[in-house]
């Protein structure tokens, strides 16, 4: 998205329309990247970490829900394929542990 020159305007799937593509798609970048350094530090704490537990230090309580969790969910899986976490089923609950 930073390489787009020609993108006049964007139309996002929520929020307003904006012209500034390159400084907001490196603001978004910025944003995941401060969500996955928190999950890093939590992971020393949480040990094996579901992924409600690892969305509650993410988010305030206000945001508690669906889409916090398919977010946290999608920063613990980008983590783990990274090799940074590992992924445990109990009784269908996945939980997540740090590597080091």
């Amino acid at each position: 998205m930073t390489d787009f020159e020609n993108v006049m305007i964007a139309l996002p799937a929520h929020g307003h329309p904006f012209t500034n593509l390159k400084e907001r798609s490196i603001e978004i970048i910025d944003h995941h990247q401060e969500r996955l350094q928190t999950i890093r530090d939590a992971s020393h704490q949480l040990i094996e970490g579901t992924v409600t537990d690892y969305m509650r230090v993410l988010f305030s309580e206000r945001a508690w829900g669906d889409m916090a969790e398919s977010e946290t969910y999608a920063h613990l899986e980008h983590l783990k394929e990274s090799g940074e976490l590992t992924r445990a089923s109990n009784n269908g609950i996945f939980t997540y542990t740090n590597t080091d």
